[in-house]
């Protein structure tokens, strides 16, 4: 496809999008287009990833169907507000309604890739959003688009991901509550203090949330992925982010990683969680040699996850050692340490660890 520093991937959320009123805000809208107009003039592509079908359709029916239902219902006036806005500015565009499947399966990923090739060739701008119609609140969900946005970031080896969200970026507390709060500008080490800074509860309209948003810059900043939350609200910020000025916050990357390897792409679309498990330096030794997580290795087990989920592999200082696919829930492991029932119990293979 594109080569990797071509490749930025933009995330607008739904109270960016969408006003208190249940309405596009249409000026916003048309900013980010002409934005994005003039960087993909320059020879970016940009895959944006976009939220607010769902506020869309609650502002007609209300609170009375499924997320499936209010999707279907708000999806078609997203995307023709995107294609009013679009027409005015002389932009092609399409739009792409993915789920994980998409992403993690082969053959489903490669005719995604030769379709966005196509749209890139042809100046044609995809917009993207989950299809909440057909999977939400089941398996095949990304649970929210931050994470939808995080997994194209990660499979198509883009160099910078952009959140436009409804505040400035990370602060030091709780804006709304605390008056003495900072916004942090510069990110060098996420590590579980900043989670703690967060608020556990998502946005309100959406289901992302500043929570989220970390989650995801753990994960992108591992492997080598510029991660930047921008209040998007003022349209400026966004492109700013895009140009890598002075806006919101940046999370810098411990590292550039040149190509990631299929297997190691598909580890880390996995379903991710905030969960983290700390384990003694014997066993990071072992994991560095290429062995798999063993439960006796393990010293601390740190917020909830579920089997399956991805997961932060941290040493006794709270460095990031590895991301893996867990084979057991945190309660689950929380009760093989509490009766000392460790041996020979495995917690994830090392055919499911990346290595960071």
């Amino acid at each position: 496809m594109t080569n990797k520093n071509n490749i930025t991937v933009l995330k607008v959320g739904t109270d960016t999008m969408i006003n208190e009123q249940g309405l596009v805000r249409k000026n916003i809208l048309s900013s980010i287009l002409k934005i994005l107009k003039e960087e993909i003039k320059s020879g970016r592509k940009i895959l944006l990833v976009t939220s607010g079908a769902i506020k869309l359709g609650r502002k007609i029916i209300g609170d009375k169907m499924s997320r499936s239902a209010t999707a279907s219902i708000g999806q078609p006036i997203l995307f023709n507000a995107y294609k009013e806005e679009a027409d005015k500015l002389g932009i092609n565009i399409a739009e792409l309604l993915l789920s994980r499947p998409n992403l993690v399966n082969q053959s489903q990923f490669i005719k995604l890739k030769n379709t966005l090739d196509e749209l890139f060739s042809a100046d044609i701008m995809p917009i993207i959003n989950e299809s909440d119609v057909l999977v939400a609140d089941t398996d095949w969900s990304f649970g929210d688009n931050d994470s939808l946005a995080t997994t194209l970031a990660i499979m198509f080896g883009a160099n910078l991901i952009v959140f436009a969200t409804n505040v400035d970026g990370l602060f030091s507390g709780d804006p709304k509550k605390e008056k003495e709060t900072k916004l942090i500008e510069e990110v060098l080490n996420l590590s579980d203090d900043f989670l703690k800074l967060c608020s556990k509860i998502s946005s309100e309209n959406g289901r992302g949330g500043m929570f989220s948003k970390l989650k995801s810059a753990r994960l992108c900043t591992a492997v080598g992925i510029e991660t930047r939350v921008v209040n998007g609200i003022k349209p400026e910020n966004i492109q700013k982010a895009l140009r890598r000025e002075k806006a919101g916050t940046v999370f810098f990357t411990a590292k550039k990683i040149s190509n990631l390897k299929d297997r190691e792409k598909w580890i880390l679309s996995a379903r991710n969680s905030y969960g983290s498990i700390e384990i003694d330096y014997g066993a990071v030794e072992a994991l560095k040699k290429g062995g798999s997580l063993l439960a006796v290795g393990v010293r601390k087990i740190y917020g909830q996850f579920d089997k399956k989920d991805i997961i932060e592999v941290v040493d006794p200082k709270r460095h990031g050692v590895a991301f893996g696919i867990i084979d057991y829930s945190n309660k689950e492991i929380e009760e093989m340490l509490k009766t000392q029932n460790t041996s020979d119990k495995q917690l994830i293979h090392a055919n499911n660890l990346f290595m960071v």
